[in-house]
């Protein structure tokens, strides 16, 4: 007689790495005994935490309100991550399979990463999750090398957080896996040039997007955000905020703005408690490589601060007059060494050697630059808030100081004369090299032209504009971007669609208002050279994704509805339209037949083809139907001021 098949009997207590990182913990054929996360990962399986009655004890509603909780993932948005190498591909599936249960929001199965997070309770087994990512930081250690190269082609322009020769120095002696701080801030490195490179930023030939796929950004991202010590009181130096810094930057490009929100706020908490913002306060035996990363970090994340707060809206954290921090030396990187500054090779005149050698021009001096322009734009955004202050209910303070008029041309004037008097390597953007040495100009010229014309956007969002204006600056706007090599926009990445999305607004603003049949003309053509612009961009850039397409549908949409108009008009004004009327492109279907043209009062003059914008023409305005699908928001949500550039 067959003996009936043994039931599996389920684990009815997980090992304290498996409920660390609230992840299923299942049986393996592991000769130590460690459950199958334990064995991916290489690290022990312990049952060490102290066993605890299950419910809540009386009398602990009222302590847990006291006590603070720790975000930690939830069940559903954790994946283990075997390190690569260590174990085979079914491995990482049997792993995937059995945390995956819940379906992803995205469809991506990576993206169960840093989805959100809740709070459990926590037990002190850091050391354990510290060893199993280090285990998989070894055997990551290939790619690892591979995006911190990458960082300094394609991230290193905007955000030189670090100094290169020292950083891919110590990645490649390992160092990271013994400095904790280090650790942290190099997955967060390798979480956005992962991310970025996913994305399309890549414009050399020497990587491939899919080599630097495996492990995903996501992971690399969940390492730096475990590394990160929960209590902020222990997170000393610099690594630490560098790391809250840039994980920070990757969430704008993720799409992930609660927790760029998040990270900032980390950030500043870290660098108030370390005084970053006043040179007097660091530490007084800082080498030359030390002080200067200080700067950047600084003046990088100050620029950033002053963008989301255009972009998304909320407060300025640290104000250029609360700053004691001097700007990064206009010198390269190979030059500054943990002794002291060398001296760059002199260029002497060609056919006159009595001229004085002159100094190379560093590419730094562009970076500062920019840093100019965002400190002019942190008065703009306090000029814009100070025009809807009244409206909080309290008395207005400011106009004791009698704060000068910021018009635009005035603005614009002296930003203009500060931009001429730069060298010419910075007005000029050529293509792309792979040279980095040239390429660094290259993308100091993209992002003063991205900032000069974010400026000017912000300074144009307080002053009433009329359609001819709008359109004026839309197009010039437009063309700005367009002349830009299409390399320098897709390194820069995500964040210059919220660039593009002031455009967006700007002529959003105009379709919701009065129009005439030249003003439509001008506005479409407009929309479609945007359209052409991010269909350029979105190969690869999730964010950007069908962008284009949609702009494109939405023409075709309005363009349905002014030929029924166009024809509803001729109709009232010739009772037998069989002789005058436009023919109807019979292939497209009228998206909004039912849509009611209602002509002004008097006289209805014919519409035909526009005879140029200052005309005497007859003003329409498109059902709102037709802007709902519209990609910027025109909800009057920002009324204090700020142009709504967030991509929707």
């Amino acid at each position: 007689m067959s003996q009936k098949p043994r039931k599996l009997q389920r684990v009815s207590k997980a090992c304290d790495f498996c409920n660390r990182r609230s992840i299923k913990c299942g049986r393996s054929a592991d000769p130590l005994g460690r459950c199958q996360n334990c064995a991916d990962f290489d690290v022990p399986c312990t049952f060490d935490r102290p066993a605890k009655r299950r419910g809540v004890k009386a009398g602990t509603r009222a302590s847990m309100r006291e006590t603070p909780l720790v975000e930690t993932p939830a069940p559903e948005n954790v994946l283990p991550v075997p390190p690569t190498g260590r174990t085979s591909n079914s491995s990482v599936s049997r792993s995937y399979s059995e945390s995956a249960h819940r379906p992803s929001l995205t469809g991506d199965p990576w993206s169960t990463f840093n989805v959100g997070g809740v709070a459990t309770e926590v037990y002190d087994d850091d050391s354990a999750l510290r060893n199993s990512w280090n285990a998989f930081a070894i055997a990551s250690d290939r790619q690892i090398r591979n995006l911190v190269q990458v960082y300094f082609e394609i991230v290193y322009p905007i955000f030189p957080l670090f100094h290169k020769q020292s950083f891919i120095e110590r990645v490649n002696n390992q160092e990271h896996l013994r400095n904790p701080g280090l650790f942290a801030s190099t997955m967060a490195v390798c979480a956005l040039v992962s991310g970025r490179a996913r994305d399309g930023a890549l414009f050399t030939n020497r990587w491939h997007r899919e080599e630097l796929a495996e492990p995903p950004s996501e992971a690399f991202y969940a390492a730096a955000k475990d590394s990160i010590p929960r209590d902020l009181a222990a997170a000393r130096g610099i690594n630490y905020m560098r790391a809250c810094a840039i994980l920070a930057i990757a969430s704008i490009q993720n799409g992930q703005i609660k927790n760029m929100q998040k990270f900032s706020g980390m950030y500043h908490t870290l660098t108030s408690m370390e005084g970053l913002h006043d040179e007097k306060l660091w530490p007084k035996n800082l080498s030359p490589i030390e002080v200067e990363e200080r700067r950047r970090l600084f003046w990088s994340i100050y620029t950033l601060d002053i963008y989301s707060t255009i972009v998304w809206g909320g407060v300025i954290r640290y104000r250029e007059a609360h700053s004691l921090v001097r700007y990064p030396s206009e010198v390269d990187d190979e030059l500054i060494t943990l002794h002291g500054y060398g001296m760059p090779p002199v260029s002497p005149d060609s056919g006159d050697v009595t001229v004085v050698s002159r100094q190379p021009v560093a590419w730094l001096r562009g970076w500062n630059f920019t840093t100019d322009l965002y400190r002019i734009l942190e008065y703009v955004v306090d000029g814009n808030r100070r025009r809807f202050s009244s409206a909080n209910g309290t008395s207005q303070v400011w106009s004791l100081f009698t704060p000068a008029s910021m018009s635009e041309p005035a603005v614009m004037e002296r930003v203009l004369s500060m931009y001429a008097a730069l060298p010419s390597q910075f007005k000029e953007t050529p293509p792309t090299t792979g040279d980095m040495a040239k390429d660094l100009f290259g993308f100091q010229s993209a992002n003063i032209q991205a900032t000069l014309q974010l400026l000017r956007m912000v300074l144009l969002s307080a002053e009433e504009l009329g359609v001819d204006r709008k359109c004026d600056v839309a197009g010039e706007l437009l063309s700005v971007f367009s002349n830009v090599p299409v390399e320098y926009l897709k390194a820069i990445s995500s964040p210059l669609l919220h660039h593009l999305g002031g455009i967006g607004y700007i002529l959003g603003s105009v379709m919701e208002g009065s129009l005439s049949e030249a003003s439509y003309q001008r506005v479409r053509t407009l929309l479609l050279e945007m359209a052409d612009l991010l269909g350029r961009l979105e190969t690869g850039l999730q964010r950007a994704a069908g962008a284009s397409q949609r702009l494109r549908s939405q023409v075709d949409r309005i363009d349905g509805y002014m030929r029924s108009s166009r024809l509803v008009n001729l109709t009232v004004q010739h009772p037998h339209p069989q002789h005058n009327a436009i023919p109807i492109d019979n292939k497209r279907e009228m998206p909004f037949p039912s849509a009611t043209y209602i002509p002004p009062s008097g006289p209805v003059p014919a519409v035909g083809p526009p005879t140029g914008m200052g005309g005497q023409m007859m003003q329409f305005q498109l059902p709102p139907e037709l802007l709902s699908d519209w990609p910027w928001p025109m909800d009057g949500a920002h009324s204090d001021g700020f142009l709504p550039l967030a991509f929707e």
